[in-house]
């Protein structure tokens, strides 16, 4: 890295630890010195903001030469990425990205000196959710008004449907093939579960296998793992967390989930504390994944084993399956809600759900969580506005698409565009049976 690179981060923590580290200007910008104008795309669902800061955006234009972005990886701290790119596009200014993955001085060493040019479809991605926030809140925000309720976003909805699931009972389909067990999942990978009781199943299924290396505990939903059986409230998590990775004693922790967006397992650096002595360690493993098809129903097994080791069942490629139906009993416990999020593939991600209780929608304690009046009043609402728990969900899983096709982008925004207005459910993208294995 050349002496006069200007590196730019968002926050005071992570820019005295680069400045300990390296001699250059760390230059520390608030991520919303641009933000988006109304209602914040044209016809082409392109960005186009407006100055927040002056000051602030004369700086960030008149930057030359390299200049890095060293932030934490994932998509929490995107928007600064994506506004420095807006800033400049048009400036002789080379923007580079380097995911910082924990800052020991070893770390940010190797992360700036690693930074490169970065991945459109990352950067389409944080676009693409800015764009939906103001997409359905554009329509959503005028409803919530009249009756005095605030709008915490799209994924805080979709949390706030979950915490109310899990206090309903609800049923689950398995299929059973020795000690095998396949939950039924959705077009997207997700786990099923009926508000309703589900009718039986006969025949046989069609079954495909997939063994790929893996490692157990599944380090994607680690702050699902800290959190099982915690009685802490979850800002004070949320801030003993942040405050561990500051202070070099973990990498960042707050991983999206079952897709990628960057993010490393979380390793432990330094003695730990707190909620970080629960994470148990990792071991490589022998993922076998099968899928069960019958028809549009599919089912999906997940079986550990040591390396070395082969699997308990052999594979049967077409066998009568034993299917059951398994009744789960209304909850509300914090644990039910992260099984909930695990289901979908998803680590719990802590502002969603602190934006819930902040604004008196859901309420913690200890170990319990639950949807209070006037979060029950926000659901009704939003679903007299058509957006319902399923239709966040697509939402969701539709962001994530471009995730693997930058090209995406158009439809993807296109069909949320459609989804609330809509009395018509939102269409999933197809996804193959191997799509289904490849996302785990």
């Amino acid at each position: 890295m050349d002496s006069a690179t200007t590196i730019v981060t968002g926050r005071k923590e992570i820019a005295d630890a680069i400045r300990a580290c390296v001699p250059n200007k760390v230059l520390e910008v608030d991520p919303l010195f641009i933000d988006l104008v109304e209602p914040g795309f044209n016809e082409n669902f392109e960005p186009q903001f407006r100055i927040m800061h002056p000051k602030m955006e004369k700086t960030v234009r008149g930057l030359r030469g390299e200049v890095i972005c060293a932030i934490p990886p994932g998509l929490s701290c995107g928007n600064l990425l994506l506004h420095l790119a807006h800033t400049l596009k048009h400036s002789p200014a080379a923007l580079c990205y380097a995911p910082l993955h924990d800052l020991t001085p070893d770390g940010i060493a190797g992360a700036l000196k690693a930074s490169e040019a970065i991945n459109p479809w990352f950067l389409t991605s944080v676009a693409a959710r800015r764009m939906t926030e103001r997409l359905l809140g554009l329509h959503l925000i005028p409803v919530l008004r009249e009756a005095g309720l605030a709008y915490t976003g799209w994924q805080s909805l979709f949390y706030l449907h979950l915490v109310r699931a899990i206090s309903e009972p609800s049923w689950k389909r398995h299929l059973r093939f020795g000690t095998c067990v396949a939950a039924e999942i959705d077009p997207f990978g997700g786990n099923v579960y009926h508000r309703r009781y589900p009718r039986h199943l006969k025949g046989e299924f069609a079954v495909i296998q997939k063994e790929i290396q893996a490692q157990w505990p599944d380090p994607r939903f680690p702050v699902n793992q800290l959190l099982r059986k915690t009685e802490a409230g979850l800002g004070k998590c949320r801030e003993d967390l942040e405050q561990a990775y500051f202070s070099g004693i973990c990498s960042w922790p707050f991983n999206y989930g079952g897709v990628g967006y960057g993010e490393r397992p979380v390793q432990i650096l330094s003695p730990p504390t707190g909620l970080l002595q629960r994470l148990a360690t990792s071991r490589p493993s022998r993922k076998v994944i099968r899928i069960y098809q019958q028809d549009r129903l599919w089912f999906r097994s997940q079986s550990y084993y040591p390396e070395g080791q082969a699997p308990v069942n052999p594979l049967p490629a077409t066998a009568p399956i034993q299917a059951t139906i398994d009744p789960q009993l209304p909850s509300s416990t914090l644990e039910a809600f992260l099984d909930r999020l695990e289901g979908c593939q998803l680590n719990l991600d802590f502002p969603s759900i602190l934006k819930l209780t902040c604004s008196g929608y859901a309420q913690q304690e200890g170990g319990k969580i639950i949807v209070t009046p006037k979060g029950l009043a926000l659901l009704q609402r939003i679903e007299q506005a058509g957006l319902t728990g399923w239709r966040l969900y697509v939402i969701l899983r539709l962001l994530e698409t471009i995730q693997t096709d930058e090209a995406a982008y158009g439809e993807v925004l296109g069909q949320i565009q459609e989804t609330v207005p809509n009395k018509f459910e939102p269409r999933p993208m197809e996804m193959t049976p191997a799509g289904k294995m490849a996302q785990n």
